[in-house]
């Protein structure tokens, strides 16, 4: 059969985001795009079972509804494979009806909506991990998993326990030159050497989407196999882990450092893990190459934290940052405005607990109950939701969440304050942030990156400068 794999058009990041999102067509600023591993395992499934496949990341090219249609018409696939998410659900809907031909929807938001889904129109809605399930949806006949207008789904899809027998990756049907994360220095290449993550943070789309027991891993040796292929291929300047959290186990990273030294690679990697981490593993990784490193603190405020529930202690994550800057690793922390038990006074703590961490760089997102999350359950029986249109579910625009003493307004407040903190935090005291910025726009796009990113400087310059009369 001919399959068709889409990250379907639209001013959004989406296929490869934990967090989708709103996102203009970037004219200014750093163009980032998540390498969709849904998507290119599931091409890669499909392809090793026999099947002729086709894929089109329509936001990484900037492709149109238009022209996707067109290829669309001229592939003439038996069935499509859209991913889908809450902000852009309304677009999502459009582009399937424009294609003309069986939408199936994959993802987190196609997991926890699946009924609605179909209810819009699509031919069914797998629910859970999609990329190994989908040569056995083909034939859209009922499986548990399945949502289609005969039959609701009951179920996740089974989950892949041994990772390491799916074939890699289908790099080839992808713009591998597109793909970036922007703590990378110039040109990546992007991994996973785990899925899923134990624990349960309730704003978290990854347990609902998983499952149960969704934490595996792979093995060390199988991950470096792949990673010597993809710097055969495609000559990258640095190797990005996107697990979900590569720090838990202690065994597995610590084995993935021991292989990644005995390889000599000749390249530095970045990854992201949980925020507080033992010193001997920082100095492993260290070791093995790790320059940058990414974690979620989320809150300052301890009664947050306990809320969420995440299990982290402020002074440990002190504690990380400054083994990463002694060890040379530089550090990303990203915090989360609006969750639950949160002031303005507590936004304020967790504000300037951000600025004095020292670093290298900051990210600010707003709390957003995602369909299918404990955080949205909640949020729906305790009467804080302002806003139930999942387009306006984007945690980097406006809260759709409000509390008796802490209202949407307040929180968006706590969140443009941060950025602005921030962004005039690096002009005057840390200017090596805006060099990595613009080193890494000159490496990835040459005098166009530089152009887009200076404009972006400028606006955010010129919007501090009137916000500070």
């Amino acid at each position: 059969m001919k399959a068709f794999l889409i990250n379907p058009p639209g001013p959004y990041c989406r296929a490869g985001s934990r967090w989708p999102h709103r996102r203009a067509i970037r004219s200014v600023g750093i163009d980032y795009h998540p390498f969709p591993f849904g998507l290119a395992y599931a091409a890669s499934r499909l392809r090793a079972d026999g099947h002729t496949v086709s894929v089109l990341d329509c936001i990484a090219l900037g492709m149109p509804v238009e022209a996707l249609a067109e290829k669309v018409r001229e592939f003439k696939p038996d069935i499509v494979f859209m991913e889908t998410s809450a902000p852009s659900f309304r677009r999502d809907v459009e582009t399937m009806r424009a294609i003309g031909r069986p939408c199936v929807a994959v993802g987190a938001h196609a997991t926890a909506t699946a009924r609605e889904h179909v209810q819009a129109g699509f031919a069914g809605a797998i629910r859970g991990e999609y990329d190994q399930a989908v040569t056995e949806t083909l034939d859209l006949l009922p499986r548990p998993w399945l949502a289609t207008k005969t039959s609701p789904a009951t179920e996740h899809a089974p989950l892949p326990v041994r990772l390491d027998d799916i074939p890699w990756p289908a790099w080839d049907l992808f713009p591998m030159e597109k793909y970036n994360d922007p703590i990378c220095r110039g040109r990546s290449v992007t991994v996973l050497s785990s899925r899923g993550c134990p624990h349960r943070c309730d704003f978290c789309t990854l347990a609902p989407y998983h499952g149960e027991h969704d934490y595996r891993l792979r093995d060390p040796k199988a991950v470096c196999d792949e990673i010597a292929e993809l710097i055969r291929r495609y000559h990258p300047d640095e190797i990005y882990f996107d697990d979900d959290s590569i720090s838990l186990n202690r065994k597995h990273v610590l084995g993935l450092c021991e292989e990644l030294r005995r390889r000599r690679f000749g390249l530095p990697f970045s990854c992201m893990g949980h925020a507080t981490v033992a010193h001997d593993v920082l100095e492993a990784m260290a070791a093995a190459g790790c320059r940058a490193y990414k974690f979620g603190v989320e809150s300052a405020d301890p009664d947050v934290l306990r809320q969420i529930p995440k299990a982290i202690e402020l002074d440990d994550v002190v504690r990380t940052v400054h083994d990463c800057r002694r060890l040379g690793i530089r550090t990303h922390a990203t915090f989360v405005f609006g969750l639950p038990g949160e002031t303005r006074e507590s936004a304020m703590k967790t504000i300037e607990f951000a600025l004095h961490l020292r670093t290298h760089t900051l990210q600010f997102a707003i709390a957003t109950p995602y369909p299918g999350t404990a955080l949205y359950e909640r949020a729906r029986n305790k009467g804080w939701l302002v806003k139930e249109d999942w387009s306006d579910f984007d945690p980097a625009a406006e809260s759709v969440l409000s509390y008796p003493d802490y209202s949407a307004a307040d929180i968006a407040e706590m969140h443009a304050l941060a950025w602005r903190r921030w962004q005039w935090h690096i002009l005057t005291r840390q200017p090596g942030t805006l060099f990595h910025h613009f080193r890494n726009a000159y490496r990835r796009e040459g005098a166009a990156g530089l152009v887009r990113l200076g404009r972006y400087g400028a606006q955010r310059l010129l919007a501090i400068l009137r916000s500070r009369r």
